[in-house]
C-alpha cells in the first residue's frame, strides 16, 4: 500500500505528518483509535478513510478545517511546489445510510469478512504502531509518496453506459416485435370488445327500468413482453461486456419493461442506470463492489438472483437474457439447478455466448454444458446485425 507497504506504517507516518506540518494533537489513544476506525470501513474507499479519520484525528475546528488538506498533501502529492488543493467532500444523501453503515447493518455483531479487505492492524501491529508514532519525527521521503492507487483502478474499471445509435435502436425494436406474445387468454371488461358481456348488460339495465340502453363487452388485452438481462461483468468478459451493456441499452430504449443486471462474483441491479442511457445521458456506473472486473460465480448470482427478484420479474411474458461467456469453475450443481428454475419459470432463456464467434470454439466448459439443455436460444450478439439476425432466429413465447 502507499506510501508504505502496510496500513500501521502510513497511519503511524501519516499522524507524525499532521502533528509536525499542521500542529495536531495526537496521542496513542488517538491512533488507537484511528486503527479501529480503519478496522470497520473499506481502507479501498477514500472517502470512507477520510471520513472515518477525521472526527478521531480532528480535536479542534481549526484540525477539522485543515485535515483535507493535509490528507491531500500526504496521500496525493502533486508537482514539488505546486500548491495543494483539498479534495472536495462529496454531499452525503439526505436520510440515507452511507456505505459503512450498510456494511455494519448487513452483519450485526461481527465484523466485515477479514479475507475479503486488505491488511488490518493486529494487537502486535497496534503496539508497533504507538513506538514507531512516538518516536518517528521525520517526514516521509518525497520518492515514497504516490497516488491512492486502489481508488484509481476502482474508477476505471467501472462500465460507461452510452445511448446507442439509430441502428441498434432498428434491432432491439425487431427483437420485442419478436417477442410478441398476443393476447392473454382472460377476457375482461372493455368499453369495445370481441364478446359481449351479458351479465353486465342484464346489471347496467337496473339503473334504466330493465332496457338495456348501455352494452357491455369482454375484451382480451394485449400482452407486452418483459426482458430480464443479465450481463456477465467478470474479467473474461472484458472486451465483450461493453456491447452486451449497448444491447441492453437498446433494448431498454424501445420497450419499458426491462431489467437489467451485472454479476462477476455478486449480483447488482442496474436497471434505473440503463433507463437513463436509453433516454440520451450518458454515465458511468457507481460503486460495482462484487459485479463488475472480477471472477466468474455464474451459479451463485442466477440463484441470488432467483431468491430476490425471481417472484417479482419472472413470469410466462419474460424473456431471460443471459450474456457470458460460460467460463465458471463454481459449483456446476448450483447453476443447473438456478438455470432450470428460471426456464421454469419464464417463457425462454436466451444464452449470448461471445466466444461463439470464435473460429473452432465448442461449447465444452463446465457452465455452457450444465445449461445448454434449458437455453431455448443459444447464439452471439457482437453489432446490430447480430442483433436483428438473433430476432429471426430466436424461439420466442415458448412456454415453460
Amino acid at each position: 500500500m502507499y506510501p508504505f507497504g502496510s496500513i500501521p506504517e502510513n497511519l503511524a507516518a501519516f499522524c507524525a505528518f499532521l502533528r509536525r506540518e499542521h500542529r495536531f494533537t495526537i496521542d496513542v489513544r488517538q491512533l488507537r483509535d484511528a486503527a479501529r476506525a480503519l478496522d470497520v470501513v473499506t481502507v479501498t474507499d477514500e472517502r470512507a478513510v477520510r471520513d472515518a479519520l477525521r472526527p478521531v484525528l480532528a480535536s479542534t475546528f481549526r484540525d477539522a478545517s485543515a485535515f483535507d488538506t493535509a490528507f491531500v498533501q500526504f496521500f496525493f502529492p502533486g508537482p514539488a511546489g505546486a500548491p495543494q488543493v483539498a479534495l472536495p467532500r462529496p454531499p452525503r444523501d439526505v436520510g440515507g445510510p452511507t456505505d459503512a453503515e450498510k456494511e455494519l447493518k448487513s452483519e450485526p455483531g461481527e465484523r466485515a469478512r477479514d479475507h475479503e479487505r486488505p491488511e488490518i492492524p493486529t494487537p502486535g501491529a497496534l503496539s508497533a504502531l504507538e513506538t514507531a508514532a512516538q518516536t518517528d519525527t521525520s517526514a516521509p521521503p518525497a520518492t515514497a509518496l504516490g497516488r491512492y492507487s486502489p481508488i484509481d483502478a476502482e474508477a476505471q474499471s467501472r462500465p460507461e453506459l452510452t445511448p446507442v445509435d439509430r441502428a441498434w435502436r432498428d434491432a432491439a425494436r425487431v427483437l420485442v416485435r419478436r417477442v410478441h406474445l398476443g393476447l392473454a387468454r382472460r377476457w375482461r371488461p372493455a368499453p369495445s370488445g370481441q364478446r359481449f358481456d351479458l351479465r353486465r348488460t342484464l346489471r347496467a339495465s337496473l339503473h334504466t327500468v330493465g332496457e338495456p340502453l348501455v352494452v357491455r363487452w369482454l375484451r382480451r388485452r394485449k400482452q407486452s413482453p418483459r426482458f430480464v438481462v443479465i450481463v456477465d461483468g467478470s474479467r473474461s468478459m472484458a472486451d465483450a461486456a461493453a456491447t452486451a451493456l449497448d444491447m441492453t441499452v437498446a433494448i431498454a430504449s424501445v420497450s419499458m419493461h426491462v431489467e437489467a443486471f451485472t454479476f462477476s462474483t455478486g449480483l447488482q441491479r442496474i436497471t434505473e442506470q440503463v433507463r437513463l442511457a436509453a433516454a440520451g445521458q450518458p454515465l458511468r456506473l457507481g460503486r460495482m463492489r462484487y459485479a463488475w472486473g472480477g471472477g466468474t460465480a455464474i451459479g451463485p448470482c442466477l440463484r441470488e438472483f432467483l431468491r430476490r427478484f425471481g417472484d417479482r420479474l419472472l413470469g410466462r411474458e419474460t424473456t431471460v437474457i443471459i450474456a457470458s461467456d460460460g467460463l465458471d469453475v463454481g459449483d456446476v450443481i448450483v447453476l443447473r439447478d438456478a438455470i432450470r428454475e428460471i426456464r421454469r419459470r419464464s417463457a425462454a432463456v436466451i444464452w449470448l455466448n461471445p466466444l461463439l464467434d470464435t473460429a473452432g470454439y465448442e461449447p465444452t466448459a463446465s457452465g455452457m454444458t450444465i445449461a445448454r439443455p434449458y437455453i431455448t436460444t443459444f447464439a452471439s450478439v457482437c453489432d446490430p446485425p447480430a442483433l436483428a439476425r438473433l430476432a429471426r432466429t430466436m424461439r420466442p413465447g415458448v412456454s415453460p
